[in-house]
């Protein structure tokens, strides 16, 4: 009789022990932050949310989503980069199934570009934005065309993609989405805020956006009335349903053009 009610008392307790070596995980939760470390030996990659850290186990099957590449590893994921992260959460222990990088954008128009401190200043609403530019920073032109960081100019309106390790803005991409027009003047009309230009293929109306920029002999916050009729002007300007909207308008330098006259005598 002994031996039977040990063995009874066995029987039961086992399947106790066995739930409990075997939390159940709840469904999928969400997390988006900004990443502070990654540790790819370990598997792990933590997230700050707000002031709050949390650490994230690695799952093997977990995913990996990126705007630049679609889909990618571990590998990919660097401190600064803005994520969202799928987990399943079993008594205080997170793993994630899913991470994708959510990229952060600032829309404005370029106050400097500083290639010797590596910096571009950006500028929003009368309030200026420093990123520091990274090594792989890329600059993309209309239509998807490749650029370089000359081709960044004070007084355009352009797409900082960037990211934010240890606290630095860094950007990460640069991408210019105006369309560019060169022509020259014929009519400026200071109440309405149009200017229309010429080429031999005609002329063509634009609308001046509010805060557009206008550089005269290479500097910023020219005037209306700084234009000239005649003059060549290079005009950055975007399509909304047949009505161009100019966000910058360059006149040519005066330096430049004192050389060419020498030139000619």
């Amino acid at each position: 009789m002994a031996v039977s009610t040990a063995a009874l008392m066995a029987t039961s307790a086992a399947p106790a022990r066995a739930d409990e070596s075997a939390p159940a995980a709840k469904p999928d939760k969400r997390c988006t932050g900004i990443i502070s470390s990654v540790d790819p030996a370990e598997h792990v990659v933590t997230v700050k949310e707000f002031l709050q850290n949390r650490r994230f186990n690695l799952g093997n099957t977990c995913t990996y989503t990126f705007p630049d590449q679609n889909t990618g590893t571990a590998a990919d994921l660097r401190p600064g980069q803005k994520v969202t992260v799928c987990y399943l959460s079993a008594q205080g222990v997170l793993v994630a199934d899913q991470i994708t990088q959510e990229p952060m954008r600032f829309v404005g128009t370029v106050a400097a570009v500083e290639p010797a401190t590596h910096r571009l200043i950006m500028r929003r609403s009368l309030l200026d934005k420093t990123f520091q530019l990274g090594s792989d920073c890329a600059v993309v032109l209309r239509n998807d065309k490749t650029g370089a960081l000359t081709d960044v100019q004070p007084g355009e309106r352009v797409t900082v993609t960037y990211e934010t390790p240890h606290g630095t803005h860094v950007a990460r991409q640069i991408a210019q989405t105006s369309a560019t027009f060169t022509g020259t003047l014929t009519a400026l009309d200071m109440s309405e805020r149009t200017i229309k230009a010429k080429t031999l293929l005609g002329t063509k109306k634009f609308n001046l956006a509010n805060g557009c920029a206008i550089v005269v002999n290479g500097k910023l916050n020219g005037r209306m009335n700084d234009l000239k009729p005649g003059e060549t002007l290079t005009i950055s300007y975007d399509d909304l349903n047949g009505v161009s909207v100019a966000n910058r308008l360059a006149a040519p330098s005066s330096a430049p053009a004192t050389v060419t006259a020498q030139a000619q005598r």
